[in-house]
């Protein structure tokens, strides 16, 4: 019996795909028969045939032209492993990661607030840089590295201008006062850089081109956004330092009570958007498939898109938690400062707190008042 299982195991083998047989090959090549040997030549001359691309991360590189030092993709057996490197991820969160902790150094022995906008958003600078200065960047993953550089120096510069300027924001006022405080905020912090970023930082992990009209959509919801943060910005420092003791509700402050916020929000979206048709897997659905191993699939392929929506949901109750004092002390600020005042409290009631009406946001964007 032993000698008739001995013959007849081989012939198993006959049914193997090469894939089955490559792995039985690693082990014992030998128990492989001499037609699979032949299927598997064939496999490996096939194979040979794609193993050695190098495809630019983020697609086809701009331009089209050629570089040899391109992104190497891990191959299995007859197909092409899934187009995602994470390194890319991995290298902006250890950069978020060692800019907070350097906050947090400089808050323990200093106490100062000098630094806390120089490093706590000017990371997103720097974790940009990598991506955006790899010249086998595709088009897609350069535009949205670029539009996180434009975006984080901007605001880097003008908060560590104005801070420089008044020497202290009474809303950071106490929590560096202990150890624990300066750690949460910090942590905070992080969690922000993390989790803000995700559209961007996620999007450089893939290989997938993109749409080029995705591309152009998300890139002019960035304008968009970009343009109304920075006019809010540079409207309420007008408007205070002219008036210093009165409250801003002028230009974009007049349709919303925080212009500033729903900028933010709306340029991260729009870096969503740039990344958003990169991050949903290539499905190959069997006909043996079942309806719930289908939907599973379809709902496993776009997993990255979905923990890239976490960014907007982190950054929206983040700005409500600041804007309805939840979070920080800024309306407990305003209401102490601007209390009193008929117009205020008129304000508070009828400015929607963050998402203005579309049409009198444009007005005042395009009107710059």
């Amino acid at each position: 019996m032993k000698v008739l299982i001995r013959c007849l195991a081989p012939l198993s083998l006959l049914s193997f795909s090469p894939a089955q047989a490559f792995l039985v090959r690693q082990n014992n090549p030998a128990s492989i028969p001499i037609p699979m040997r032949t299927k598997l030549r064939q496999a490996d001359i096939h194979r040979s045939q794609y193993v050695n691309l190098n495809i630019p991360r983020g697609g086809t590189q701009k331009g089209g032209h050629t570089n040899v030092n391109r992104t190497r993709l891990q191959m299995t057996p007859g197909a092409l492993s899934h187009a995602f490197d994470n390194a890319p991820f991995i290298k902006s969160s250890l950069i978020f990661t060692a800019a907070n902790t350097l906050g947090l150094l400089f808050s323990l022995f200093t106490k100062s607030q000098l630094h806390v906008d120089l490093l706590g958003t000017g990371a997103f600078a720097l974790a940009s840089l990598p991506a955006l200065l790899d010249p086998t960047s595709s088009t897609r993953v350069t535009v949205s590295s670029g539009a996180v550089f434009v975006w984080a120096s901007k605001l880097t510069s003008f908060l560590l201008f104005r801070i420089l300027k008044v020497k202290s924001d009474a809303r950071l006022d106490g929590n560096f006062e202990t150890v624990g405080g300066t750690t949460l905020f910090w942590f905070v912090s992080l969690l922000w850089g993390l989790f803000c970023s995700l559209p961007h930082t996620i999007g450089t992990t893939s290989t997938i081109p993109g749409s080029p009209t995705t591309l152009a959509i998300g890139a002019t919801v960035y304008a968009l956004g970009l343009a109304t943060e920075s006019m809010a910005d540079y409207q309420k420092w007008q408007f205070k330092s002219a008036n210093p003791s009165q409250f801003c509700n002028e230009g974009l402050w007049s349709v919303t009570q925080h212009p500033n916020f729903f900028g933010n929000l709306l340029l991260w979206s729009g870096i969503l958007i740039m990344n958003s048709d990169s991050l949903i897997e290539p499905m190959t659905v069997e006909s043996s498939q079942g309806i719930l191993s289908t939907a599973w699939a379809a709902i496993w392929s776009t997993r990255r898109l979905l923990v890239a929506f976490a960014s907007p949901l982190f950054m929206w109750a983040l700005f409500k938690g600041q804007a309805d004092g939840s979070v920080t002390n800024s309306l407990e600020l305003a209401t102490k400062k601007y209390g009193s005042d008929p117009a205020y409290q008129e304000y508070v009631k009828s400015v929607p707190l963050l998402v203005p009406n579309i049409f009198a946001w444009l007005k005042a964007l395009i009107s710059g008042r």
